[in-house]
């Protein structure tokens, strides 16, 4: 009974759909714990940037001003332009806009399955109190399917706000100290730092 309700025609249908969000959603996390250690070994570039920005730079002026600002993912890839690094930094940017995605993806998930249950529900005879209980089992396998569905997804849509999260954290506190180890004197009128666009 419980087999035929899980995997009715119309409820494999749901699985497959959902099967493939969570695929697709998993190796973006994938892609982007990657890109994560990469960018951790990477971190000395960052120390090293923060050191050379000018007393007039903006983000130099906003980090000294008040540290616990965030300073977002794209200014901190500006820094790392034509650095190794880049990329990595620049494929957690993509992964923190594609969370919203993910998120849709859970909702998709969950719409899929009422779906399924109103459609089974809906092309059934209601009069027919027999063909209606038969097709009980399809409603409920289809729902099942967008739950479980949305909870996985819910959970990699966090894995992948935590992941962007410790980056942000990781980065600051490289800017940071790269900050406070900045040799004195080092801005002068007559060395300008390179600092990429």
């Amino acid at each position: 009974m419980i087999a035929h309700s899980l995997f009715d025609p119309l409820g494999v249908l749901v699985l497959a759909a959902v099967v493939a969000m969570i695929v697709g959603a998993a190796l973006w996390f994938r892609q982007g714990q990657q890109a994560f250690d990469q960018l951790a070994g990477a971190l000395k570039v960052l120390r090293r940037v923060a050191g050379e920005l000018s007393e007039q730079h903006p983000i130099r002026k906003r980090l000294e001003a008040a540290p616990v600002v965030d300073l977002s993912f794209e200014e901190i890839t500006r820094l790392m332009s034509g650095d190794a690094s880049e990329p990595a930094a620049r494929a957690l940017v993509r992964l923190g806009e594609r969370i919203a995605w993910i998120e849709r993806f859970a909702q998709f998930a969950v719409h899929l399955g009422i779906l399924g249950t109103v459609f089974a529900l809906v092309s059934s005879d209601p009069t027919d109190l027999e063909g209606f209980r038969e097709r009980l089992p399809t409603a409920l396998g289809t729902t099942f399917w967008g739950l479980i569905g949305a909870l996985a997804l819910s959970g990699i849509a966090g894995a992948c706000e935590s992941l962007v999260e410790r980056a942000r954290l990781h980065v600051r506190v490289a800017l940071l100290e790269g900050l406070e180890d900045a040799p004195e004197g080092l801005e002068t009128e007559t060395s300008e730092p390179r600092v990429p666009d």
